[in-house]
């Protein structure tokens, strides 16, 4: 961390900073951890009645000595031991930055750096710090015509979602003080926009809104005096603060209820896990316990509500539409968009509005947006280049999830932008204001498909596009990969998606760059896929010109996942070659290994070979290098084959062993326990079976669907036991239940109408 005076194990001097040095980097941030994610007091009064403790470091930013953390051999010592190269961190953080090189540069160091100090001037200017009970919150409000896909326009009235406003005014009314949901969804499907309405719905009682991104810090320190929602849009993007975030709340006493409502486009990949803290499981535990249900999928609109989102579109646009019109656009809209989400809607009615004949697809009715959009843009900053300063401007927030002035003004001081390539936070765009073009394109399906155009122009015009996204990823990576997995999940067939993946920095962060890429094959979503070719191709690329920092095993990461791909094609024959091809160079130290293995598994259980299967399981059991969440979807795995074969000890004893497992997730020890209570049930041992169902309902951390799930299974051994007035209170739990499957809410009712009958 770079305090200590003297000299190294090498025998080399040390730059270290003088105690003048020290005290001005902590006062320049007020004695606070500069790390946005963590921003901790760092001295205070000791217990005596007299003196002070610091609990903070003056860390380098590069290496005070040869050897060190991002150390830079062209810096002189005195530039080494300046103010310049120096960050004030507490020392969780101080550890923190030299366990991770890769990922906390000396780039990253600065600009948390610059983001603290111009934070704390920020709090000195208006003499007040941060509240604890005082959070900022937003709640977007766009009427304008120009605006009207935005999720936060209200001129049209929402249309139906009165069932999923009654369910999350449930969540808000829950027994616990803190808790968390995740709601997913497709682009367009309106996530943002429903949750708006939940926040207008409760406005009076509760402090609720979306929250900000200069209010990430306050939420992990807040201690709130009345109810508060807070609603975290795109969550992949900030999964380690909001991580962080949950696993602090979940452990704080609150005086007043605490809501997270989480929004993002799928329940999967690395952001889900790190947002759980898989590995992690003590903390897991904390996470899981306080999350309200499972990730609550929002889908489409019906036919009916769909025809009202059209005539209030046109009731708006002042147009008159016949019965047959609307079917029509209420055809063309499920032309373009099967799910009926009720952005397309409003995009099919727009479109059919535009008087030009609609458009031959989805694609070619969002650039007609587009068009229009900038045609607009142009038309009110009035010429040509200011239009090409703001067509850049907005090509870069779009690629960033959008970005305050603040951030845009801190970008153009530390990345040095090509001269003529964006324009200065004071430069006049007449009509248009600065802060509505670092909003982006919006909504997000829109912005993506903006973007990839760009990059298939000619000329300048392409070269400034690459230049922007390359911008984009020096700025912040996370930000930049959430809008790649975006776009690929929205437009995988776009022939320009590949240079999304060519943008990063593939020289200073060859790293980050190609786990980009491993995280993108799942969303291509088929094995034919042109893009894979370019992914294989740029890994072989790779491993010839670097060896280690990790690029064998990304490579062996994305073949896995390639095979995935295949298998879920129903080929397991061909999937079963590629895992096989894929194993053979895996080092048997990589996680990824038994996820090669356990899937290999299920595929020679497609292709008829059982006892290969089993091998392949039994090889994750006993790998020492294998994770506990990995071993235990084996064992579960091969209990099941015990299970079919008639070996009931053999798959107790299997389930029994992913219960003596310390590191694995919730959804593990749920599936153990519950076909363990069936599979004692079954011999026999009734008492061990309901001793089961009793765990799971006892466990914090398994979900309340789950919950309900093992109730009914309860209430069918009562009722086939000849019971039913003892299966009665299970099912009439199940029944008044908020959080169910669908499945068992319906097999319920059956049972217990069947049972009201009998009695």
């Amino acid at each position: 961390m770079g305090d200590q005076v003297g000299r190294n194990a090498f025998g080399t001097s040390r730059d270290d900073f003088s105690k003048v040095v020290k005290d001005v980097l902590a006062r320049r941030v007020a004695s606070r951890c500069s790390n946005p994610d963590c921003r901790a007091v760092t001295s205070g009064p000791k217990l005596e009645s007299s003196g002070a403790v610091n609990v903070g470091v003056a860390a380098h930013i590069t290496a005070a000595s040869p050897g060190g953390p991002r150390y830079d051999p062209a810096l002189t010592s005195v530039e080494r031991a300046s103010e310049h190269n120096g960050i004030w961190l507490c020392q969780n953080c101080g550890k923190l930055i030299d366990s991770d090189v890769l990922r906390y540069t000396a780039s990253a160091l600065r600009q948390w750096k610059n983001e603290a100090e111009h934070k704390t001037l920020k709090m000195l200017e208006a003499a007040v710090g941060e509240s604890n009970d005082s959070l900022l919150l937003a709640l977007p409000q766009l009427d304008s015509s120009e605006s009207l896909l935005a999720f936060a326009n209200t001129a049209i009235a929402r249309v139906g979602r009165d069932a999923e406003i009654r369910e999350l005014k449930e969540f808000l009314q829950a027994d616990q003080v803190f808790s968390w949901w995740l709601w997913t969804g497709s682009a367009g499907a309106g996530k943002s926009r429903l949750a708006i309405e939940l926040c207008r719905a409760v406005a009076g009682e509760w402090h609720a809104g979306f929250l900000r991104e200069d209010s990430q810090s306050a939420v992990r320190s807040l201690q709130p005096t009345r109810p508060t929602l807070v609603v975290v849009d795109y969550a992949a993007q900030r999964s380690e603060w909001l991580s962080e975030a949950l696993l602090r709340l979940s452990q704080r006493v609150l005086s007043a209820p605490v809501r997270l409502l989480v929004l993002e486009r799928q329940a999967a990949g690395t952001w889900w896990d790190t947002l759980q803290r898989t590995h992690r499981m003590e903390e897991s535990f904390h996470v899981q316990a306080s999350q309200y249900g499972l990730p609550r999928e929002l889908g489409g609109l019906s036919r009916p509500d769909i025809r009202r989102l059209i005539k209030a579109v046109a009731t708006y646009a002042g147009a008159e539409l016949s019965s047959t019109n609307v079917e029509d656009i209420a055809d063309h809209a499920e032309k373009i968009d099967a799910e009926r989400r009720p952005l397309f809607a409003l995009v099919a009615t727009m479109d059919w509005l535009d008087g030009n004949g609609v458009s031959v697809d989805r694609d070619a009715a969002l650039r007609r947006l587009i068009a229009r959009v900038d045609g607009q843009t142009a038309q009110s900053v009035g010429g040509f280049p200011p239009a090409r300063r703001a067509r850049n401007v907005r090509t870069l927030a779009t690629a960033l999830g959008g970005v305050s002035a603040d951030v845009y003004a801190r970008l153009l001081l530390t990345l040095s932008p090509p001269a003529g390539l964006l324009p200065d936070v004071y430069d006049d765009f007449l009509a248009v204001s600065l802060d509505d073009l670092l909003d982006g394109v919006r909504p997000d399906i829109l912005g993506e498909l903006y973007v990839l155009d760009r990059l298939a122009a000619t000329g300048t015009e392409r070269a400034a596009a690459v230049g922007l996204l390359q911008l984009a990823w020096r700025a912040d990576q996370q930000a930049y990969q959430a809008f790649v997995e975006r776009a690929a999940g929205d437009h995988r067939e776009h022939e320009q998606l590949v240079h999304l993946l060519d943008a990063g920095d593939w020289i200073e962060s060859p790293v980050s760059c190609a786990r980009m890429v491993v995280d993108t094959v799942p969303l291509l979503q088929r094995s034919d896929h042109p893009a894979l070719e370019w992914i294989f191709s740029r890994f072989d690329t790779l491993r010839e010109s670097i060896s280690g920092q990790g690029i064998e095993e990304l490579a062996v990461t994305a073949r896995f996942r390639f095979a995935n791909l295949v298998l879920k094609e129903g080929d397991a024959r061909r999937a079963n070659e590629l895992f096989t091809k894929a194993l053979a160079d895996c080092d048997p130290c990589w996680s990824v290994r038994s996820g090669i293995l356990n899937n290999r598994g299920i595929t020679r259980l497609d292709i008829g070979d059982r006892d290969a299967a089993m091998a392949d399981f039994t090889a994750v059991i006993e790998d020492s290098f294998a994770e506990d969440e990995a071993r235990a979807c084996a064992l579960n795995n091969r209990a099941d084959l015990h299970d079919d074969d008639g070996n009931v000890l053999s798959a107790v004893a299997d389930r029994t062993a992913v219960l003596g497992l310390a590191e694995t997730t919730y959804n593990r020890r749920y599936i153990a326990l519950a076909r363990r209570a069936r599979a004692l049930w079954a011999s026999g041992d009734r008492a061990g079976a309901r001793r089961d169902i009793e765990s799971i309902l006892a466990t914090s951390d398994i979900v309340m669907e789950q919950k309900m799930a093992a109730r009914l299974q309860r209430a069918e051994w009562a009722a086939d036991s000849g019971s039913p007035s003892e299966a009665r209170p299970d099912l009439e739990a199940v029944i008044a239940s908020a959080r169910n499957f669908d499945s068992v809410e319906r097999r319920a009712r059956e049972l217990l109408s069947t049972s009201m009958g009998d009695s």
